[in-house]
């Protein structure tokens, strides 16, 4: 999903806003900055204390910046860079940094040493899958919604596919709920 979100940023900055290649690239840079700050934490220091708890706050501030980014895009001028879109992404990027680590963790928790290998592989192949699908989804949604018609369709459009990111996030929130359920889900080998 995440995949697809940052395909419809740049879409929408390069076809609705004819922003250069560059400028729709570097767009993305406080995304990366707080996904990697926010891996760092969470794997050297949240996920060994608090354990499977951290990925649901890792969806919830996902959850945030969506929203916020979505607010920004609701009062954007439709001719103008979105520069109050950066730290909306950045919010963004921290949560899938919160995500990330305690999603491995949790998902590799109750393997044996003997199929972590095997299932490390499988998790990466679901995780590309994903990726597909979030850019095939969101840019369906991005593409139809925003068709022909400008620069004020391309802005709606894009708040569209954050909205559909929104749900996939609540319905990723439910799925984290019954994957970190039982006795053991709040501990970590």
């Amino acid at each position: 999903m995440t995949n697809g979100l940052m395909m419809v940023i740049v879409l929408q900055l390069q076809l609705g806003l004819h922003v250069g290649v560059l400028a729709a690239g570097l767009t993305l840079a406080p995304w990366s900055a707080g996904l990697a700050l926010a891996s760092w934490a969470a794997g050297a220091r949240l996920v060994p204390r608090f354990g499977h708890r951290t990925m649901p706050l890792g969806l919830a501030v996902l959850l945030a910046g969506a929203l916020a980014a979505i607010a920004v895009y609701r009062t954007a001028d439709p001719t103008a860079y979105p520069a109050p879109l950066l730290p909306a992404l950045a919010v963004v990027g921290l949560g899938v940094g919160l995500f990330t680590p305690a999603f491995f963790t949790v998902a590799q928790r109750p393997l044996r040493p003997q199929e972590i290998g095997s299932a490390a592989g499988l998790l990466n192949a679901v995780q590309q899958l994903g990726a597909t699908l979030g850019v095939a989804v969101l840019g369906s949604v991005y593409l139809h919604a925003a068709g022909p018609g400008g620069a004020a369709a391309s802005l709606h459009a894009v708040q569209l596919a954050f909205w559909a990111a929104v749900a996939l996030t609540v319905v990723s929130l439910v799925a984290a709920g019954m994957m970190t359920g039982g006795p053991e889900a709040g501990t970590v080998r």
